[in-house]
């Protein structure tokens, strides 16, 4: 019965997963994506041991710079550090709403 009751959670969150792409962040398990993470620290959380987390690709807004490394928020992609230490230092350097809610990541345009 459990083994049901697993099987059949992990069919409705990969079919939610696959349709609305909500938030910048995705958590990733071996079944899938899902999209529902408004910051990093929350999507970490929900992603425990059994996955990561990573930038949502889709709901990523056109980065600003040309620069190796962004900063993404959920409301933009800096792309202006040329190189990961500075990235991570500017993203540490949060003000509390914005903890958590911030991630240094390779910059994909490049």
């Amino acid at each position: 019965m459990r083994t049901k009751i697993i099987i059949i959670s992990s069919i409705l969150l990969a079919l939610t997963a696959s349709g609305a792409i909500a938030g910048p962040y995705c958590a990733v398990f071996a079944w899938g994506t899902v999209c529902d993470y408004n910051d990093l620290k929350e999507c970490l959380r929900a992603a425990g041991s059994d996955g990561g987390c990573e930038v949502n690709q889709k709901k990523d807004k056109a980065p600003s710079g040309s620069a190796p490394f962004c900063l993404v928020t959920s409301e933009s992609r800096e792309c202006i550090y040329d190189d990961a230490p500075a990235c991570r230092m500017a993203a540490s350097i949060n003000t509390p709403a914005f903890a958590n809610k911030v991630a240094c990541v390779e910059n994909s345009n490049r």
